[in-house]
């Protein structure tokens, strides 16, 4: 086997500090602001899979589905929810569900939600299996709103892992990556270590010291991506918290 070497540790620019958070760009702007727009945006595509769990668990067949979940974030980026007053604004992902479940009342009053092939282009669903994203929740929340949490949890992990993944690319760490990647998400059977130092060339020391490293990487980058949707600082904690307990119910 290859002698033991310090584990990279990958320390991207300005990781040290949080820059404005989308959500606080997209309050503190001029309605016109370019940034705000984009980050209205961001945000928005970060969030349509809670958006179209929740529908399905509303009852909406998959086609429904799709469709109001590019006409509400359509409504979103060009209507003007924005500029009332809402103490849920604190948090993206509240003000987010108040607003859909008023969006959908009026959609359906109506029975004017926006068919496939017409001018919504929010989503390309072109690319993507949503059903696959349902199914992939597993045994989901019957309740709607719990099943939006629950997607939003999982949906946050997921950006969180996605990024962790591109670092370790980033420094030629992409192969020990795919070996240890398990063990952000489940506890190491006794020889686990072992076989993945095997594999790697390398210490069952130098495996226990990666995987506590990229542990606390993927936790620090869980918490950039909370960070992201919340005004306040001060409501990271919070909001940690809850996801927390979303995931262990």
């Amino acid at each position: 086997m290859a002698s033991e070497s310090k584990p990279s540790e990958p320390v991207p620019q300005g990781s040290g500090n949080f820059a404005p958070t989308q959500w606080s760009v997209v309050l503190g702007s001029r309605p016109d602001a370019a940034g705000r727009r984009e980050a209205l945006e961001r945000l928005c595509r970060i969030y349509w899979r809670p958006v179209y769990v929740y529908l399905r668990r509303r009852g909406q067949p998959a086609a429904d589905a799709e469709d109001l979940t590019q006409g509400f974030f359509e409504y979103i980026l060009d209507g003007s929810f924005l500029e009332r007053p809402d103490p849920a604004k604190g948090r993206f992902r509240g003000y987010l569900i108040g607003t859909l479940k008023h969006y959908l009342g009026s959609q359906l009053e109506r029975e004017s939600a926006q068919k496939r092939g017409g001018a919504i282009t929010f989503i390309d669903w072109g690319g993507l299996d949503a059903d696959t994203e349902l199914s992939a929740l597993g045994s989901a929340p019957a309740d709607p709103v719990d099943a939006y949490e629950q997607a939003w949890a999982l949906a946050l992990l997921g950006r969180a892992l996605a990024r962790l993944e591109q670092e370790q690319a980033a420094i030629g760490k992409d192969a020990h990556f795919a070996i240890l990647k398990p063990f952000l998400s489940s506890t190491p059977s006794r020889g686990d270590y072992a076989r993945c130092a095997d594999l790697m060339g390398t210490t069952r020391s130098y495996v226990a010291v990666a995987v506590h490293r990229l542990n606390q990487r993927y936790g620090e980058l869980v918490r950039l991506e909370v960070a992201e949707t919340v005004n306040n600082r001060a409501d990271v904690a919070a909001e940690m918290q809850h996801l927390a307990q979303v995931l262990r119910t």
